[in-house]
């Protein structure tokens, strides 16, 4: 039994939040405001234990410091050209066993940044390792799973304005019908039917994921939600890291702040045997984990 206390607050609603986040590739090359450093340096401290045990590190690089992810322009990552990011978040792991939990807490501190008015990127591909690992002073037994710039954007926008673009983006990820069953009747799950997950779900929709695959299921079974992780044939062997369970990690912060927005109480379990009920189309799905609701 695990029970998890997000590890800081925000000053907006985390729901708020979610919908408002997207990719930021463009930044002004101004250095963070202080205060937005500092509260980012501090919440870097707080997150260092995830709903799955595994203990990580983050820190804030300056791209201008040894070890920095590059000069402005430069390709960092195959996911695209980061241009004017005077700061990275960066991260480590203990090992591929914490990648849940890396995911986890590397998206709440996204959000935080997203809180503060900062733009940022996921970069989970083929960016330059070795000179983050330099950065963050990588240990033998820790891996970099992940980094992200963190900065002004060039186009800033109202927390209303993007919220209101979240509407179109929304229109891309997969419908519930795919991602989501009702472990009663082994049908397609509605929001009607959800009921009081019914949000918290549709934020584990929204998620971000790499190449925007999705790869959750998630079994409503009374009072408890059973993730699964849907696998897609060969994403795996041509990337470094393994980036479909860091989209795990990710959906599962997104659901414990969903239903503590929504004032539910509950704790993340590992179910033995795994709960057996899939659909059909949830073939090979691997079972990773349950929330249970406790109030």
């Amino acid at each position: 039994m695990i029970i998890v206390e997000i590890p800081f607050a925000y000053e907006n609603s985390p729901i708020d939040l979610i919908r408002a986040r997207s990719s930021v590739r463009r930044f002004t090359g101004e250095p963070l405001p202080v205060q937005a450093r500092r509260e980012m340096e501090r919440c870097c401290l707080a997150a260092n234990t995830g709903p799955f045990g595994g203990g990580c590190r983050f820190r804030l690089v300056d791209s201008r410091s040894p070890g920095e992810g590059g000069e402005r322009g430069e390709r960092v990552g195959a996911y695209g050209i980061i241009r004017g990011a005077a700061t990275y978040l960066v991260g480590a792991a203990p090992g591929v066993h914490a990648l849940e939990d890396f995911g986890y807490l590397f998206e709440l501190l996204l959000l935080k940044a997203t809180d503060l008015g900062l733009g940022s990127c996921w970069l989970g591909g083929t960016f330059t390792r070795s000179r983050f690992a330099v950065s963050i002073g990588l240990r033998q037994e820790e891996i970099l799973p992940a980094v992200s710039p963190i900065g002004v954007p060039t186009e800033r926008r109202s927390m209303v304005d993007r919220v209101i673009r979240w509407g179109a983006g929304s229109k891309r990820r997969k419908p519930w019908a795919e991602l989501f069953c009702d472990g009663r009747t082994g049908q397609p799950l509605s929001p009607e039917r959800a009921n009081r997950f019914a949000t918290a779900l549709e934020m584990v929709r929204l998620a971000p994921s790499a190449s925007n695959r999705q790869p959750w299921r998630c079994l409503l079974e009374g009072g408890r939600i059973h993730f699964y992780l849907r696998r897609f044939p060969g994403y795996r062997s041509i990337l470094p890291t393994d980036l479909q369970r860091i989209d795990m990690g990710i959906a599962t912060s997104h659901f414990d702040l969903a239903t503590a927005a929504s004032g539910l109480e509950g704790r993340w379990e590992i179910v033995e045997p795994p709960p057996a009920v899939e659909p059909p189309a949830w073939q090979k799905a691997e079972y990773l984990v349950s929330w249970v609701l406790e109030r």
